[in-house]
């Protein structure tokens, strides 16, 4: 059925097509989807951070102005899982019937136009008025929604207001908006590496009104972020990795601009300095745990072991860890154990002796081990080094000395390793291409760094490593960011390093770079993978969570027997054991 009124908002008859389009029928009741029980308690453990905001900075608008009506104050993960919401007691237990309990999922192919889903969908404030829901059931409600965005334009949840029988005026909208940027604006202040805050108004009485414009600044005063009422104010499309002193230089005449700036809390600070000290992290919270666990070992004589496709930058996840371990005064030494031909590997390891072999240097070599004496011993792509290698090496990180080639004598040797590979090593294993027992040693804690493709602080990345190369004053155009942010990138950071490199150098001292200065091939190649629409996205997440429920269902199904769940479903314990750990379920 479509949606027949006149002056219907645009909106509004789009919504009512896709409820329609989804199957849904007006006066069924649609299917309570939720999730379960375990599943909804990891959705808030991630979610917690954003959950003690709301109550801290919105609850206490909406028990003002709420107060002793029938009306909630409900808040969702950009899934449209409600997580948890607030509000009169009775009212939540009239609500059973439609299910908008914590777990429920209000996305509007499942529910028809509501003000959660809907809101999703237009990622726009957007209020939905009794009769103007798509089901009937639901017609007796009233709901205003607003997205709630980070400090990289992705969306993070929604904020909703549902009352029984009051119908929304203009200023519950504005409330709801009002809350969601008090929300976002005290998460901005507590981004990561946030060192400086700057508050801009027209005028000072707004400088506090929760509406002023906000740009936060690391110590060095490279801005990292801002909220949109700064760059209406600046007149700017982006400002991230501008100079905040060349900024209000350039900003001067702009009349009546005022501005006030304050050092964020020094012990947030602190914290914050430690976990993502990673030169390449920008906010992403899978780098940052995986920084945060790495550093509490790099001290302790525990291997590490860092997985990654090749190009994510594990290389510089370990420079940043050198210079903050306790060794930063001794050696880094890479090897990268993937590129040394199979006949050196143990001499260039090792060492060896004058004369040790054919070709062998007349002096001798003290070896990468030697050399990383007192430092941290870098072994990346270990899953390449040949077997014979491996044992030898085996002994080492037993013994803690060494034999050079050639040579009967041992050398006793001080050194963290941390090894790398994009490998399945247990598959390896199975094969018979690399040892268990070696496996073991270099594993006492493995971390993964995400390919660039997943990274939710990819704009902010791009960003900042436009900066390194941009000769002036320089922006990427909305256009270009959009291909940039829609592109694979199969090489990972070091393919997006390059194309920026050449892209900025072509573009020289233009103001901003857009897709007309991208290398003929380059463009072609990302032209060639289009960005998903909508439908493709949403099947794809369906086949996520479909792929996500059958691993569950095995794991439930063995009892927690990761070895049965893997040869059940055919897959390496490895891969099963990360899955289920990124799932909280073990």
């Amino acid at each position: 059925m479509r949606l027949q009124v006149n002056e219907t908002p645009e909106w509004l008859s789009s919504s009512w097509n896709r409820s329609s389009d989804a199957g849904l029928k007006q006066r069924r009741l649609p299917e309570d989807t939720r999730l379960s029980a375990m599943l909804l308690s990891e959705r808030r453990r991630e979610t917690q951070s954003m959950i003690d905001v709301v109550e801290k900075h919105a609850l206490p608008l909406f028990n003002q102005m709420f107060a002793r009506t029938d009306s909630r104050l409900i808040l969702t993960d950009p899934d449209g899982v409600i997580i948890s919401s607030w509000g009169q007691p009775r009212f939540k237990e009239k609500l059973t019937a439609i299910a908008l309990g914590s777990g429920a999922c209000w996305q509007e192919k499942l529910k028809g136009t509501n003000a959660i889903g809907t809101a999703l969908i237009e990622a726009k404030p957007i209020s939905v008025i009794g009769d103007q829901h798509f089901i009937k059931q639901h017609q007796f409600i009233s709901c205003s929604a607003s997205p709630l965005f980070d400090h990289e334009g992705n969306m993070i949840g929604v904020l909703d207001i549902t009352s029984e029988q009051q119908e929304h005026d203009i200023s519950v909208q504005v409330l709801v908006q009002n809350m969601v940027q008090l929300v976002e604006n005290y998460l901005l202040s507590h981004i990561p590496q946030g060192s400086l805050r700057i508050d801009l108004a027209c005028e000072k009485s707004l400088l506090y009104s929760g509406w002023q414009g906000i740009l936060i600044a690391d110590e060095n005063g490279k801005i990292l972020a801002n909220n949109r009422v700064a760059l209406q104010l600046l007149s700017q499309p982006s400002v991230i990795g501008h100079s905040i002193d060349n900024l209000f230089e350039s900003q001067r005449p702009i009349p009546g601009l005022v501005f006030e700036k304050q050092q964020l809390n020094a012990t947030k600070r602190k914290v914050r300095t430690v976990s993502v000290s990673c030169e390449l992290h920008h906010g992403d919270d899978r780098i940052e745990h995986a920084w945060q666990q790495a550093t509490k070992v790099i001290d302790k004589d525990i291997s590490l072991l860092i997985l990654g496709e090749t190009g994510v930058g594990k290389s510089e996840f370990v420079k940043s860890l050198h210079k903050c371990s306790s060794r930063r005064r001794g050696p880094l030494v890479t090897v990268n154990c993937g590129a040394l031909p199979k006949d050196l590997v143990e001499s260039e390891l090792f060492g060896h002796v004058a004369g040790a072999f054919t070709g062998a240097n007349n002096k001798g070599f003290v070896g990468k081990i030697r050399q990383a004496d007192k430092g941290i011993l870098f072994l990346d792509e270990i899953a390449d080094m040949p077997l014979e290698a491996q044992c030898r090496l085996l002994h080492v990180l037993q013994e803690k000395v060494v034999v050079p080639v050639g040579s009967a004598q041992s050398h006793p040797v001080d050194i963290q390793v941390i090894a790398a590979t994009h490998k399945d090593i247990e598959q390896l294993i199975e094969q018979g291409k690399f040892r268990q027992d070696l496996y073991y040693r270099i594993n006492g804690l493995t971390v993964e760094v995400p390919p660039l493709r997943d990274r939710k602080d990819k704009r902010t990345l791009i960003n900042t490593l436009h900066q390194k190369y941009a000769q002036a004053p320089q922006i990427i155009s909305e256009e270009l960011m959009a291909l940039f942010m829609s592109h694979c990138w199969t090489g990972n950071i070091r393919e997006l390093d390059n194309v920026l490199k050449v892209t900025t150098l072509l573009a020289s001292h233009e103001e901003s770079l857009h897709i007309e200065h991208l290398p003929s091939h380059i463009f072609r190649q990302m032209k060639a993978k289009p960005i998903k629409s909508n439908n493709e996205m949403a099947e794809s997440k369906d086949l996520k969570s479909t792929v996500d429920q059958t691993l569950i269902d095995a794991y439930q199904a063995t009892r927690g027997n990761i070895s049965k769940t893997s040869r059940l479903l055919g897959v390496s314990r490895n891969t099963i054991y990360r899955k289920l750990k990124m799932l909280g379920l073990i």
